[in-house]
């Protein structure tokens, strides 16, 4: 009855001051949320989270009981490493950290929707994979906690737009279709894997390119992951525009039909052994973004599943027309 009163009250435009303080999520409101999830987790105390009755729960794509099972299971404890991108618009944050299952330092990725101050979706990634480097990554990048001057802020469709192209870039080989600064950096599960500083966007437009090229840029632009991949869904998360964050949970997939990768320097690729069965990449990738380009990239690689697998989250996709 009280949150029909509260609705209500919202669509009359009546909330008392208080009442209507009370009601929103801020950023700091829902970063304080995302920390008692932490604690909650850590603990394994899920009484310790305040959760919608009906809350949703998924891990790795896959709906599991909230708090009874799942990493709630198998955690033994975190390292000292916290991402957040709050977005109170939306009523979502998520948070990027490090937390140890059976004592083995893992990088996870959690999203929280907050509604009446309460989660109702849990949605979480656990980077099981062998790529990683969570047990050795001294702390998180300071960019993605630095404020963006309001003069200087993207628009959240910009910034969504921006975030997009990177995976237009993967898809085509092609490296111009993303804008990519100079400095642009890549780590996976807590490891860099990128190398060297990418030409920028008027350089890359301009045919300035090393055939070597391991940055952002031209790991996209070299043609290596032209193998029929496609990425869909491409699901937002939340985008924090005050520090010109983009953050979502994005599913590459890969038919495993495609033997031979012609790379942009005319090389011959052969497939290998793993590329020639169907297969999807779960991952959750933030985007920092700085005078509308991506300039660092985090991400939580989890493990390779079914080829066109989805989060509970995305089987509307399946059904609905494109």
């Amino acid at each position: 009855m009280r949150t029909a009163a509260i609705a209500a009250a919202v669509c009359a435009g009546s909330l008392s001051p208080r009442l209507e303080a009370a009601v929103r999520c801020d950023r700091d409101c829902l970063i304080g949320i995302a920390k008692q999830y932490t604690a909650a987790l850590v603990s394994h105390e899920p009484s310790r989270l305040p959760v919608a009755r009906d809350v949703k729960f998924t891990e790795n794509l896959v709906p599991l009981r909230f708090g009874e099972e799942g990493l709630w299971k198998t955690v033994t404890g975190r390292r000292n490493y916290d991402i957040y991108a709050a977005d109170p618009g939306t009523g979502n944050v998520v948070w990027i950290g490090i937390v140890k299952e059976n004592d083995k330092p893992v990088m996870m990725a959690a999203r929280l929707k907050v509604v009446d101050r309460r989660v109702t979706e849990l949605e979480t990634l656990v980077g099981r994979s062998l790529l990683t480097g969570a047990d050795t990554v001294a702390a998180p990048r300071p960019d993605f906690a630095r404020i963006v001057p309001p003069s200087e802020r993207s628009t959240r469709d910009r910034l969504v737009a921006i975030a997009n192209s990177n995976w237009d870039a993967m898809e085509h080989g092609d490296g111009r279709l993303a804008p990519y600064a100079v400095d642009c950096e890549r780590w996976d599960n807590g490891r860099k894997t990128t190398s060297g500083r990418s030409p920028g966007p008027a350089a890359a437009a301009a045919g300035v390119v090393a055939a070597d090229d391991r940055s952002c840029f031209g790991q996209m632009n070299s043609g290596r992951f032209d193998n029929g991949n496609r990425v869909d869904p491409r699901r937002i998360w939340a985008v924090d525009v005050e520090h010109g964050l983009v953050v979502g949970l994005f599913t590459p997939n890969v038919p495993g039909n495609v033997r031979e990768i012609k790379l942009r320097n005319g090389t011959l690729l052969e497939a290998e052994p793993a590329e020639l069965v169907p297969f999807t990449i779960e991952q959750v990738e933030m985007f920092k973004i700085v005078h509308g380009e991506i300039s660092k990239v985090e991400v939580v690689l989890g493990p390779r599943v079914p080829y066109g697998m989805r989060s509970p989250f995305d089987m509307k996709t399946l059904w609905t027309e494109h």
